[in-house]
């Protein structure tokens, strides 16, 4: 039973995630009809196990099978979560551009038709860029594994239900909900840095009209722009290794742990830039008479500013350490063996 759970595994994992149960079910049941007509009076050896998973074929040719066509730039193994990453990077990109569209046209509605045509031009090109960079990704990754698998001889070798793979231990498996979430986040944060930095801060409304104080510097963070795109695709890329391995290894450790450190080295360098928050953030704040002119009240704002500007460094670093040991501690909690940590 062992090797014919790991077979309909093999398969399942190659087929969307809406069909697999279903599947599943199938599969067995084929499998137990077979197993029957080669010992119909007795209990099947694992001689006659091994000969029916022989006669369904390779995991991956049987799961074409129930997929019906086959798909040439991206592997049928890999062609679900490519579509799945695919959708999520373009619904949060629409949910990041809408964001911006929006509260530009609360601040200033006179201009709507200027933002909203703005809008559309920043949502295709950006909309094309997540595409292009998610179809290069799953290429480049899905190109590599058949070269690897190719040069190994893996693909030409005969196969045997020995070669099935362990069905993986549930502590290491990543829920969708952690990189799709990932994703979400990473795009909104950095369309809004890239689109909309200067929508960032305090509102108030008063006579019936919207001020906006702006926390940062639109003119600082512009040179930075390019640095910060880099780090947005790099962040979806790994969030795009996720969904591909949905387990938890070395290899997306070290990666976790290398993105987390370049961009706490970011963050430094951003933060501690010289004319980066709105040095007349509180002056502004007092001409819209958000902020009383002096006395107590207006010293515990000044305190506070100061507060968050002179330590949002030590803050991140902080959480950048905590979620660091937090994925040490899933990775090593599984306790894969340590062959297999060093091969990942």
């Amino acid at each position: 039973m062992e090797m014919i759970d790991r077979y309909v595994h093999a398969v399942t994992q190659r087929l969307p995630e809406q069909q697999r149960e279903d599947i599943r079910k199938e599969l067995y049941g084929l499998i137990e009809d077979m197993l029957e007509e080669e010992s119909p009076l007795s209990d099947p050896a694992p001689e006659a196990v091994e000969k029916v998973l022989l006669q369904l074929g390779h995991p991956s040719a049987m799961a074409a099978k129930y997929r019906g066509h086959d798909r040439y730039l991206i592997s049928p193994v890999m062609f679900e979560s490519y579509l799945s990453t695919l959708k999520i990077v373009l619904l949060a990109i629409l949910l990041a551009m809408t964001v911006v569209f929006v509260i530009e046209s609360i601040v200033e509605p006179s201009a709507i038709l200027d933002y909203f045509t703005g809008y559309l031009v920043s949502l295709f090109s950006t909309g094309s860029q997540g595409f292009l960079w998610v179809t290069v990704a799953f290429a480049l990754i899905d190109y590599g594994i058949r070269k690897k698998y190719a040069g190994s001889g893996e693909l030409t070798k005969k196969w045997s239900p020995a070669d099935l793979p362990p069905i993986p231990d549930p502590k290491s498996q990543i829920k969708l909900a952690e990189p799709v979430a990932g994703i979400i986040f990473t795009i909104l944060f950095t369309i809004i840095f890239m689109f909309g930095s200067d929508l960032i801060g305090v509102y108030a409304h008063r006579n019936d009209t919207w001020h906006l104080i702006t926390l940062m510097n639109p003119d600082v963070i512009g040179k930075y722009l390019p640095f910060i795109a880099i780090l947005g695709i790099l962040a979806v890329l790994k969030e795009t290794y996720k969904i591909i391995t949905r387990r938890r290894t070395g290899t997306l450790l070290a990666i976790h742990i290398g993105f987390s450190l370049v961009s706490l080295v970011f963050a430094g360098i951003l933060l501690n830039t010289s004319g980066f928050w709105n040095p007349d953030f509180l002056s502004q704040l007092q001409a819209i008479g958000f902020a009383p002119q002096a006395g107590e009240d207006y010293e515990v704002i000044k305190t506070v500013w100061l507060t968050v500007t002179n330590n949002l460094f030590f803050f991140i670093a902080l959480i950048t350490v905590i979620d660091i040991i937090s994925e040490i501690y899933k990775f090593y909690r599984v306790k894969l063996p340590v062959g297999e940590v060093i091969s990942k």
